[in-house]
């Protein structure tokens, strides 16, 4: 008997997960459902259950209903489930099940005549304790304030290695439930802001409802129960029970930090090999959810997913009866609307019906699109492959052979192959951006968290989240962006007792701005503060002897200061800033990125923190050079101006070198023949063309023969042999088949330095 019941244990789990991983209207997946409880019934013929076998009875019927569309809900087959596997797991503790079960049966389909009842208040007792009806239920905790100490943990402390097949699905579900995470304090910042939004409450509960089920089927029974948890407190504002505020805000964050640390703990001990470190007590704010279900809020007003005529009993603008009237007249007349009956039939006013439409809509455009979740590595082959076709087609248009050939018909098909494969470049490009939304609003958090930690009132104002960068860039841009708000809080924003006394509003405002130019993407970081102290940064630039008293700096340039490596202003330590260690982390994590990073700034109005990053990480814009018989790419965003020096501008300084004079500044001339190989043609700068950079606020001319032009080139990897070129980033193949070396400005910087 113990062998069928870990045999139908192991196909329940597998209904779960179907459920769990159920995307819209799949019917292969109810198909799977279907077969799957049969096999169930074919094997627990020798239970003598009532409660498994109504339940069972039950699921397939209203599984079949859902096939033929005479339901709607998954969720009573879920519910239903989820009792099933309780079910299980008292027989095969030995614990006949005793409980009342009659709602979920009803909420099956099951008429009550159909429902044969249980002694509901009967106790089992075994070896080691009595258990009553409520410890057999499983579906909550024993008790609201409770932990789960007692509690199994599948894979906590393993009596065996884990194989690969578990460690395959728990690294999946640490992965996602992370992801999920994330888009419940994203959604959850949306739903502060707008407490009618009944997007963001769906995505909350799903993102909560996926954790769940995933966790219930690893046995990862603390996640379980708090996720299980927070996601019915979310089912009860999606049943207008609860009203969203800031208490049930603050428990959800609350709930997610802790969700984070116990995933995190699976995450932990599959990398080191150890005993999953997941023993976090949930108790505190498990009872906290509890307290606020409690029936003390008026419902929210938020419109869910339902037919027409829900919807317009649910917003009060008819009865339950008007409703069914009108549901009986339209069997009569089927081409008719129902909305347009009502309105016929004088019940409710044309307005109310495209008001309630409108809303019905919204949830229509919401699950139109289907997505595919597919490998990132997948997706950056096909973005290097494309690369690779958009070299082949150049190299074949510029063949000799093809040139010298005079067909009209040739050129038509290299024109129609050159179309596509741009076509073909550009979708692979897209494929890998994703809107900056994310990380934007991410940054709602921060600010809520800054505002309470620092006593100021900040407002977070979002505009072109649905500007699109390279995927490979969103975690990298984070750090830093979470560096610049805090510093804008900090050192930027007022308290609102400063602010009213020059006139401004009491809370503050930083506005986070993306768009595209010029071929690039800009994030801007606008606050309404006080400004960057021109004379404070040039006095603690003197202090620390990063300038001298002589040197003559352009307003720029001082407050480029505030990027230098342990540069504060800050008059004390807080627990936000005045360490020195973020400016400078900035500056580093964009030139990573190949972008920059700009400042510009008005006392008392405020600060603007102008961030360019390129389109992709994938392809480069550079100005292709030659230098002898070589050729070099400079990235475009390095480059200041290209110049032909006169003699008036060229200079040798005794123990510095070569030296070129640009906006009355000396300037380092570097020639790229000595440092990288090779000789070029042009020995006197006079005579020559040079290329000014900058890289981190240091500024270097670069000695050519020949500017070939401004391209953009895919990048690739010089091999692991080459990589510590110091100078050289990368290199491109050319439309003639020929290498261009990508310069790297901080190894230029280098060398020319030492």
């Amino acid at each position: 008997m113990s062998e069928i019941l870990e045999e139908l244990g192991e196909i329940i789990e597998m209904i779960s997960l179907e459920i769990v991983t159920l995307e819209g209207e799949d019917i292969p997946a109810f198909g799977r459902m279907i077969n799957y409880l049969s096999e169930i019934e074919d094997k627990s013929n020798a239970l003598n259950d009532l409660n498994f076998n109504q339940l069972l009875t039950a699921l397939q019927g209203y599984l079949e209903k859902l096939i033929l569309r005479e339901a709607e809900e998954i969720k009573p087959f879920e519910e239903g489930v989820e009792r099933l596997q309780i079910s299980h797991r008292n027989l095969l503790n030995q614990n006949p099940d005793s409980q009342d079960i009659s709602q979920v049966l009803l909420h099956l389909g099951l008429k009550p005549s159909e429902v044969e009842p249980v002694n509901h208040k009967s106790t089992n007792v075994t070896a080691n304790k009595t258990i009553t009806e409520d410890a057999l239920d499983m579906e909550e905790p024993q008790a609201s304030g409770t932990d789960l100490a007692g509690e199994k943990e599948k894979f906590a402390v393993p009596d065996k290695d884990l194989n690969d097949e578990e460690r395959d699905i728990l690294s999946g579900f640490v992965i996602e439930s992370l992801e999920n995470l994330e888009t419940i304090e994203v959604s959850l910042i949306d739903l502060e802001q707008d407490p009618d939004d009944s997007e963001s409450i769906n995505s909350i509960f799903r993102s909560f409802h996926t954790i769940k089920g995933v966790s219930s089927f690893l046995s990862l029974m603390r996640i379980n129960r708090l996720s299980h948890k927070a996601e019915n407190l979310l089912d009860k504002i999606r049943s207008h029970e609860i009203s969203i505020s800031e208490r049930v805000i603050d428990v959800i964050l609350e709930s997610v930090d802790l969700l984070k640390s116990l995933i995190e703990g699976v995450r932990d001990g599959l990398e080191q090999g150890t005993p999953f470190d997941i023993a976090l007590d949930i108790s505190a704010v498990v009872h906290r959810i509890d307290l606020i279900q409690e029936p003390a809020d008026q419902p929210a007003d938020q419109i869910a997913a339902k037919p027409i005529g829900e919807i317009l009993v649910q917003n009060k603008e008819i009865s339950t009866e008007s409703l069914e009237k009108g549901l009986e007249l339209q069997k009569h007349d089927p081409q008719k609307k129902l909305g347009q009956i009502l309105v016929e039939e004088k019940i409710i006013k044309p307005e109310k019906v495209v008001s309630a439409l409108r809303d019905q809509k919204k949830f229509a455009a919401r699950n139109m699109g289907l997505q595919v979740k597919v490998d990132t590595k997948k997706l950056d082959n096909l973005v290097e492959l494309s690369g690779e076709l958009v070299i082949a087609q150049s190299m074949l248009r510029q063949n000799p052979v093809i040139l010298e050939s005079g067909d009209q018909k040739l050129t038509t098909t290299l024109g129609q192959i050159t179309r596509i494969t741009s076509g073909l470049q550009t979708l692979a490009m897209s494929m890998r951006m994703v809107p900056i939304k994310n990380t934007f609003k991410k940054m709602h958090r921060l600010v809520r968290d800054l505002a309470k930690n620092s006593g100021k009132e900040v407002q977070l104002i979002l505009s072109g989240e649905e500007t699109e960068i390279d995927r490979n860039m969103v975690d990298e841009l984070y750090e830093p962006m979470v560096h610049m708000i805090r510093n804008s809080v900090d050192h930027g924003l007022e308290t609102p007792e400063d602010r009213k006394a020059v006139k401004k509003d009491r809370a503050g405002k930083i506005h986070l701005n993306a768009f595209y130019e010029g071929g690039k993407v800009i994030v801007e970081i606008v606050d309404d503060g006080k400004g960057l102290d021109r004379d404070i940064i040039l006095a603690k630039a003197l202090e620390k002897k990063l300038i001298t008293e002589e040197a003559n700096l352009s307003d720029t340039e001082i407050y480029n200061m505030i990027f230098q490596p342990g540069f504060s202003t800050a008059k004390q330590i807080t627990d936000v800033s005045g360490r020195g260690v973020g400016m400078d982390v900035v500056r580093k994590a964009i030139e990573k990125l190949r972008g920059r990073v700009e400042i510009s700034t008005i006392p008392g109005k405020g600060s603007t923190f102008i961030i360019s990053l390129p389109l992709t990480l994938a392809i480069i814009e550079g100005m292709v050079v030659r230098v002898g018989k070589d050729r070099y790419i400079i990235p475009a965003l390095a480059i200041l101006k290209s110049f032909q020096p006169g003699k008036d501008q060229y200079y040798t300084v005794e123990g510095k070198g070569e030296m070129v004079l640009l906006r009355e500044k000396l300037i380092p001339l570097i020639r790229l023949d000595r440092i990288l190989g090779g000789r070029g043609e042009c020995t006197d700068p006079t005579k020559g063309l040079v290329v000014a950079v900058e890289y981190e606020g240091h500024q270097m001319c670069l000695l050519l023969d020949e500017l070939l032009g401004k391209e953009e080139v895919v990048i690739k990897s010089l091999g692991e042999a080459l990589n510590n070129i110091k100078g050289i980033a990368g290199g491109a193949i050319m439309g003639d088949g020929r290498i261009g070396l990508i310069l790297d400005m901080a190894g230029l910087w280098e060398i020319n330095s030492s």
